[in-house]
């Protein structure tokens, strides 16, 4: 179910498109692949189970034939006009205001016998109405893209939130790979292959992306992250207009805020070069509660009691990080 399911069918249906002359192309090698084409926008998605014999003759035993599964009907519209320039941040409210409009109805549906798997198909197909509308016009922030990847796996955690009420998720907004680390190894400092792969499981993310990143390293099948105090003290005498992103900010702050890390974080955020990341101050809240253990969690309220006392200091400067990130109508 979810995004595997999504994943699974839709590939194939892509796939066979392209050989009657449909745009589309194979999702075999990456979800990440563009899987809506420049001319043709996601209208809707409905759950469905069937399947067909495709190929040659169309006839079971046919050179070239394969039986295909059909758990997804992809409708398309032809793009009528060029898609408009949008922040992602603008795209997230939009999107939960019509989740959240769904919810009543689903409900209804769910009550009749329609099961958890194919309400979760109802609602990403609405979600990628929006995402497909601007395909290739969404931006994270001024100057950087939102690439599929990564709007698969905010979506799907957009709609893993809406769902579960009863534990706290990393903040709305951070980063997508970041959210999904922190789902995590919030509360933890290690993680067996095997629990992993099931977290992991749908959402369109491997665990050597985050061993890619640096992020975390796997001994003995099991996982474990990099230590704040590990991560900040890689990044010290690196350029602080580099270090851009939300993660390197929060792991930062909350390394240099260890007990003799030798770093002191003032000097980071008092640097003109330091652009802080809209997230940071969610971050290291969430940080203080879901740490991996009590040192992180210390280290994380010290950081954020100055991290919080520099921004009423320089309120113009986050200001204009939030309009990179168009967020200035989601308030302070």
């Amino acid at each position: 179910a979810g995004l595997e399911l999504y994943t699974r069918a839709v590939g194939p249906v892509l796939g066979e498109g392209r050989s009657v002359g449909i745009p589309g192309r194979s999702l075999s090698d990456s979800i990440s692949t563009d899987f809506t084409s420049s001319i043709g926008r996601t209208q809707a998605a409905y759950p469905i189970r069937s399947d067909d014999t495709k190929g040659e003759g169309g006839k079971p035993g046919t050179f070239g034939s394969q039986l295909i599964e059909y758990d997804i009907i992809h409708v398309c519209r032809k793009r009528m006009e060029e898609p408009k320039r949008v922040s992602w941040a603008k795209l997230r409210r939009q999107i939960m205001q019509d989740v959240g409009q769904l919810r009543e109805i689903l409900e209804q549906h769910q009550k009749a016998g329609l099961q958890g798997a194919d309400l979760q198909v109802i609602r990403r197909g609405k979600a990628l109405e929006y995402f497909s509308k601007h395909y290739g016009q969404v931006y994270v922030e001024e100057g950087r893209n939102f690439t599929v990847r990564e709007a698969l796996l905010a979506i799907n955690q957009l709609l893993e939130d809406d769902a579960d009420t009863a534990s706290e998720s990393p903040p709305v907004l951070a980063e997508a790979y970041t959210r999904q680390f922190f789902r995590l190894f919030g509360d933890r400092l290690s993680l067996p292959r095997d629990q992993m792969q099931k977290y992991l499981r749908g959402t369109g993310v491997s665990p050597q992306e985050f061993i890619d990143r640096g992020w975390c390293e796997e001994k003995g099948k099991v996982f474990t992250p990099i230590s704040p105090l590990e991560w900040a003290q890689s990044l010290k005498g690196i350029r602080r207009d580099a270090v851009s992103r939300d993660f390197d900010q929060v792991m930062f702050m909350v390394g240099a805020c260890f007990e003799n890390s030798g770093l002191k974080l003032t000097d980071t955020l008092n640097n003109p070069n330091f652009s802080p990341h809209p997230a940071n101050s969610d971050l290291l809240d969430w940080l203080t509660r879901h740490g991996g253990n009590a040192t992180i969690k210390d280290a994380a309220k010290t950081a954020l009691q100055l991290y919080r006392s520099w921004q009423t200091k320089n309120v113009k400067k986050v200001e204009e990080q939030r309009m990179l990130f168009d967020l200035l109508e989601e308030g302070a």
